[in-house]
């Protein structure tokens, strides 16, 4: 029997497919725009914005006690609620600096016994709506890596010795776009997925 030429390309195609929403119809894979995470062998450092809550513990394979304390999240926020949201309703929380703190295997007490009080919860927020980087030392540039979200173009550009327009242009960003607005209000805007995304750029500018 004669077996059709384009049979066999039709089947691979269709099996590697069936894989992939197997895995994800059993929560061991996710993908999301540009990125696929195996969600079995997942590190703090393959947190992004568009994951839950949920697929954060069950991906690290901690506790909501642990999640919540190393976010400061409090503790009514859902399971549901992705970390990109979080960037809006929780004062100063940024997913960057959540990677940061999971990495630490002693983060989350840490976190724990400096959470703010009640009482001092609105100065807290206060001091988070309008904090800015501390600025680095004459001669000293920031690494991609230590960009966050709070961060301007403006000051990444500066502290990363970065020209500002090679910046917005290597973001696919307008050429008019605002220098002075934060990364996380870009990511607000829908005009970048991840902080991760200008680490990228920046570091490529930097070599």
């Amino acid at each position: 029997m004669r077996v059709n030429p384009f049979l066999m390309p039709i089947i691979l195609v269709v099996a590697l497919f069936g894989t992939v929403l197997v895995a994800q119809a059993a929560g061991v894979w996710a993908t999301s725009g540009k990125t696929a995470i195996n969600m079995e062998k997942m590190a703090p450092a393959d947190l992004k914005g568009w994951m839950t809550l949920q697929q954060v513990m069950d991906g690290l394979k901690i506790s909501q006690e642990e999640l919540y304390a190393a976010g400061k999240i409090p503790a009514d926020v859902p399971l549901t609620t992705a970390l990109k949201d979080l960037e809006k309703i929780v004062p100063g929380f940024e997913t960057s600096t959540l990677r940061d703190v999971l990495v630490k295997p002693t983060a989350p007490a840490a976190v724990a016994t400096v959470m703010p009080t009640p009482a001092t919860a609105p100065a807290a927020e206060a001091t988070a709506t309008h904090a800015t980087p501390t600025p680095l030392p004459p001669g000293q540039v920031l690494p991609a890596d230590q960009i966050k979200g709070r961060m301007t173009l403006r000051e990444v550009s500066q502290q990363c010795a970065v020209p500002l327009d090679k910046i917005i242009a290597g973001l696919k960003l307008p050429a008019d776009t605002n220098p002075d607005t934060t990364i996380k209000d870009l990511i607000a805007q829908g005009k970048l997925i991840e902080v991760t995304d200008v680490q990228k750029v920046v570091a490529t500018l930097q070599k």
